[in-house]
């Protein structure tokens, strides 16, 4: 093509228009770097570092405990204390209420307990309150909760494990999810297992075997119908389990009732975050109801109850032991 010349508008202005220059595309410098992609090896290398994760991974979906050797006298009842939402570092805890409950379980022979997540307050929470609310920085909340599992660990008058398993509960997970960090360290204090946040308990106590279901939050909450939730983690995840937990919503109430050809417990432990209630009241959930919620388990038969009172329970199983 040779040169020419093109009007360009209605005035007669011309414009020189040129054939295009051929380029050579060959690179002077260096080369491009051929990818070749296995997506075969790929995958193998994905479930090896997936492998290497859940090696470190310090949770378990099911745990089976001994209560005998933990029990002074394993013929008689057993006594478990549902520790749930303690909130330890907010302004609102009833610490004195919780320190009371905590010694009563480690100077009475035969009990023990479960905690049921959110034993820290802290977390990383689109929430206001969790900022402003806490009494000591997360750092010393963690430390103060890893106390406490030593003397739940043997560390305590009796000399006995305590805890017989711990549920992580949405505030410290929440930590986890933000921060990639593990906050439930302070469990390294303790010899009970940790179930993530819903999690099977099988317990033997003398002869029987008890199967509990725990979650710290599961569907089906509700303000009318407390023991819902609980009825529902057992229908959907453990249809067979003698005693299903739910936590998180501060709420107390316990129902045993027949289903699938023997008795079942629905529980509801409470909370020990009961203070001044100014953010629960400003939405509308009402005042925190105390906790202290335990189950006495018996040795010889197949027979459970329910106390929305430690003080009741323990009541209870000094007179049967």
């Amino acid at each position: 093509m040779k040169e020419a010349k093109l009007i360009i508008d209605g005035q007669g202005t011309e414009r020189l228009i040129r054939p295009a220059t051929v380029v050579d595309n060959t690179l002077a410098v260096g080369y491009k770097k051929e990818v070749d992609v296995d997506w075969r090896m790929n995958f193998q290398r994905m479930w090896e570092v997936g492998q290497a994760w859940k090696e470190i991974y310090p949770y378990q979906d099911s745990a089976r405990v001994d209560c005998r050797p933990l029990s002074e006298r394993p013929d008689k009842p057993y006594l478990i204390w549902i520790a749930s939402d303690m909130h330890i570092g907010n302004v609102d805890c009833d610490y004195k209420t919780l320190q009371k409950h905590t010694e009563m379980i480690e100077n009475t022979p035969n009990t023990g307990l479960i905690t049921l997540g959110d034993d820290i307050d802290m977390g990383i929470l689109p929430k206001l309150e969790v900022r402003f609310m806490q009494a000591f920085p997360p750092y010393m909340q963690a430390f103060t909760a890893g106390d406490l599992m030593a003397e739940f660990s043997g560390r305590n008058p009796r000399g006995k494990q305590l805890a017989l398993a711990h549920v992580i509960g949405n505030h410290t997970h929440t930590l986890m999810e933000q921060s990639g960090m593990l906050f439930e360290k302070f469990y390294e204090q303790s010899k009970a297992p940790m179930l993530p946040g819903i999690g099977e308990l099988f317990l033997q106590v003398g002869n029987e075997n008890y199967e509990f279901v725990l979650a710290h939050r599961y569907v089906g909450q509700s303000k009318l119908n407390r023991t819902l939730a609980p009825k529902r983690l057992m229908e959907y995840l453990a249809p067979n389990a003698d005693v299903a937990i739910v936590g998180h919503n501060h709420q107390v109430a316990n129902e045993k009732f027949f289903k699938g050809g023997k008795f079942h417990l629905a529980i509801r432990p409470g909370t020990y975050r009961v203070g001044t209630d100014l953010f629960e009241n400003a939405r509308g959930w009402g005042h925190g109801e105390l906790g202290g919620s335990c189950v006495v388990l018996y040795p010889d038969r197949h027979e459970m109850l329910a106390f929305d009172k430690l003080e009741e329970g323990i009541g209870y199983l000094k007179q049967v032991i």
